[in-house]
Protein backbone atom coordinates (compact mmCIF):
# COMPACT_ATOMS: atom_id res chain seq x y z
CA UNK A 1 0.00 0.00 0.00
CA UNK A 2 1.77 3.43 -0.52
CA UNK A 3 0.48 5.75 2.05
CA UNK A 4 -0.49 8.71 -0.27
CA UNK A 5 -1.94 7.17 -2.72
CA UNK A 6 -4.43 5.68 -0.79
CA UNK A 7 -4.66 8.53 1.36
CA UNK A 8 -5.56 10.57 -1.84
CA UNK A 9 -8.11 7.64 -3.24
CA UNK A 10 -10.50 8.37 -0.46
CA UNK A 11 -10.24 12.23 -0.64
CA UNK A 12 -10.76 12.22 -4.67
CA UNK A 13 -14.31 10.29 -3.59
CA UNK A 14 -15.64 13.29 -1.69
CA UNK A 15 -15.07 15.46 -4.76
CA UNK A 16 -18.06 14.35 -6.27
CA UNK A 17 -20.01 14.98 -3.23
CA UNK A 18 -19.19 18.76 -2.65
CA UNK A 19 -16.14 17.53 -0.64
CA UNK A 20 -18.09 16.22 2.55
CA UNK A 21 -16.56 13.66 4.75
CA UNK A 22 -19.80 12.35 5.28
CA UNK A 23 -20.20 10.72 1.83
CA UNK A 24 -17.61 7.99 2.32
CA UNK A 25 -19.02 5.17 4.72
CA UNK A 26 -16.62 4.60 7.49
CA UNK A 27 -14.74 6.75 9.78
CA UNK A 28 -11.51 5.31 8.98
CA UNK A 29 -11.89 6.92 4.98
CA UNK A 30 -12.82 10.04 6.62
CA UNK A 31 -9.88 10.03 8.59
CA UNK A 32 -7.49 9.08 5.70
CA UNK A 33 -9.25 11.75 3.85
CA UNK A 34 -8.82 13.93 6.15
CA UNK A 35 -5.01 13.63 6.65
CA UNK A 36 -4.21 13.75 2.97
CA UNK A 37 -6.34 17.26 2.99
CA UNK A 38 -4.09 18.25 6.27
CA UNK A 39 -0.49 16.83 4.38
CA UNK A 40 -1.25 18.90 1.17
CA UNK A 41 -2.74 21.87 2.55
CA UNK A 42 -0.15 22.30 5.48
CA UNK A 43 2.83 21.30 3.12
CA UNK A 44 1.37 23.77 0.54
CA UNK A 45 -0.14 26.86 2.38
CA UNK A 46 -0.16 26.39 6.16
CA UNK A 47 -2.79 25.37 8.76
CA UNK A 48 -4.86 28.12 8.21
CA UNK A 49 -5.21 27.10 4.11
CA UNK A 50 -6.46 23.66 5.85
CA UNK A 51 -9.06 24.42 7.91
CA UNK A 52 -10.33 27.64 5.44
CA UNK A 53 -10.05 24.91 2.58
CA UNK A 54 -11.53 22.02 4.36
CA UNK A 55 -12.97 22.79 7.96
CA UNK A 56 -13.26 22.14 11.18
CA UNK A 57 -14.81 18.66 10.42
CA UNK A 58 -11.62 17.83 8.53
CA UNK A 59 -9.32 18.84 11.55
CA UNK A 60 -11.67 16.72 13.86
CA UNK A 61 -10.68 13.74 11.67
CA UNK A 62 -7.54 14.37 10.89
CA UNK A 63 -6.61 14.97 14.34
CA UNK A 64 -8.35 11.22 15.35
CA UNK A 65 -6.62 10.08 12.16
CA UNK A 66 -2.97 11.11 13.71
CA UNK A 67 -3.86 9.98 17.10
CA UNK A 68 -4.83 7.06 16.10
CA UNK A 69 -1.94 5.81 13.95
CA UNK A 70 0.41 6.98 16.84
CA UNK A 71 1.26 10.03 15.22
CA UNK A 72 1.04 12.04 18.55
CA UNK A 73 2.93 14.94 17.66
CA UNK A 74 1.64 15.36 14.49
CA UNK A 75 -1.89 15.69 16.39
CA UNK A 76 -0.56 17.72 19.48
CA UNK A 77 0.91 20.55 16.78
CA UNK A 78 -2.39 19.83 14.69
CA UNK A 79 -4.42 20.41 18.01
CA UNK A 80 -2.50 23.31 19.48
CA UNK A 81 -3.17 25.35 15.38
CA UNK A 82 -6.62 24.48 15.71
CA UNK A 83 -6.96 25.58 19.38
CA UNK A 84 -5.26 29.07 18.65
CA UNK A 85 -7.72 29.53 15.93
CA UNK A 86 -11.01 28.53 17.91
CA UNK A 87 -9.78 30.54 20.59
CA UNK A 88 -9.44 33.99 18.35
CA UNK A 89 -12.28 33.28 15.70
CA UNK A 90 -15.69 31.41 15.94
CA UNK A 91 -15.09 29.50 12.92
CA UNK A 92 -18.72 27.41 13.07
CA UNK A 93 -20.48 31.13 12.75
CA UNK A 94 -18.83 32.76 10.33
CA UNK A 95 -19.55 32.61 6.44
CA UNK A 96 -17.32 31.08 3.83
CA UNK A 97 -15.92 34.86 2.91
CA UNK A 98 -15.95 36.08 7.19
CA UNK A 99 -13.68 32.89 7.04
CA UNK A 100 -11.62 34.09 4.72
CA UNK A 101 -10.43 36.70 6.88
CA UNK A 102 -8.08 34.34 8.69
CA UNK A 103 -5.71 34.27 5.86
CA UNK A 104 -3.08 37.45 6.14
CA UNK A 105 -2.27 37.09 2.11
CA UNK A 106 -4.38 37.92 -0.19
CA UNK A 107 -7.11 35.83 -1.80
CA UNK A 108 -7.98 35.51 -5.80
CA UNK A 109 -10.64 33.53 -7.04
CA UNK A 110 -10.26 31.42 -10.31
CA UNK A 111 -10.94 33.75 -12.45
CA UNK A 112 -8.08 36.12 -10.93
CA UNK A 113 -10.48 38.32 -9.11
CA UNK A 114 -8.88 40.08 -6.23
CA UNK A 115 -12.32 38.51 -2.97
CA UNK A 116 -9.90 39.27 -0.12
CA UNK A 117 -7.31 42.13 0.62
CA UNK A 118 -4.00 41.52 2.97
CA UNK A 119 -4.70 40.95 6.21
CA UNK A 120 -6.08 38.82 9.18
CA UNK A 121 -8.55 39.47 11.78
CA UNK A 122 -5.84 37.39 14.06
CA UNK A 123 -3.31 39.14 16.06
CA UNK A 124 -0.02 38.76 14.22
CA UNK A 125 1.92 36.83 17.90
CA UNK A 126 -0.91 34.26 16.71
CA UNK A 127 -0.02 33.69 12.93
CA UNK A 128 3.14 33.54 13.83
CA UNK A 129 2.60 30.76 16.47
CA UNK A 130 0.30 29.30 13.52
CA UNK A 131 3.34 29.35 10.94
CA UNK A 132 5.67 28.30 13.75
CA UNK A 133 3.61 24.83 14.39
CA UNK A 134 3.05 24.45 10.57
CA UNK A 135 6.97 24.43 10.25
CA UNK A 136 7.09 21.64 12.60
CA UNK A 137 4.24 19.87 11.35
CA UNK A 138 6.08 20.22 8.28
CA UNK A 139 9.38 18.78 8.98
CA UNK A 140 7.32 15.40 10.00
CA UNK A 141 8.17 14.31 14.10
CA UNK A 142 6.10 11.01 13.48
CA UNK A 143 6.92 8.88 10.82
CA UNK A 144 3.54 9.41 9.37
CA UNK A 145 3.38 7.18 5.97
CA UNK A 146 4.61 4.22 8.30
CA UNK A 147 2.56 4.73 10.88
CA UNK A 148 -0.35 5.10 8.91
CA UNK A 149 0.18 2.24 6.65
CA UNK A 150 0.69 0.11 9.97
CA UNK A 151 -2.59 1.35 11.12
CA UNK A 152 -5.03 1.53 7.84
CA UNK A 153 -3.55 -1.15 5.80
CA UNK A 154 -6.02 -3.77 6.69
CA UNK A 155 -8.59 -1.56 6.51
CA UNK A 156 -7.89 -0.30 2.71
CA UNK A 157 -7.07 -4.03 1.86
CA UNK A 158 -10.40 -5.26 3.18
CA UNK A 159 -11.78 -2.33 1.40
CA UNK A 160 -9.92 -3.29 -1.93
CA UNK A 161 -10.97 -6.70 -1.45
CA UNK A 162 -14.79 -5.85 -1.24
CA UNK A 163 -14.45 -3.66 -4.18
CA UNK A 164 -12.86 -6.40 -6.24
CA UNK A 165 -15.13 -9.30 -4.90
CA UNK A 166 -18.56 -7.32 -5.22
Amino acid sequence: MDWYDATERYHEQTLSHGGRLSSLHEDWQREMAAIWRLEAEVNNGAYLQFVLNWGRESYVYASQGLKRTGAEKMARIVDACQALVDEHFDFETKRDEQRRELMPNPVIDRDGNLVKRGGSVLPETVLQRLYELSYEFMEYPDDLAELGIQHYAAYVDDDDSSRTNG
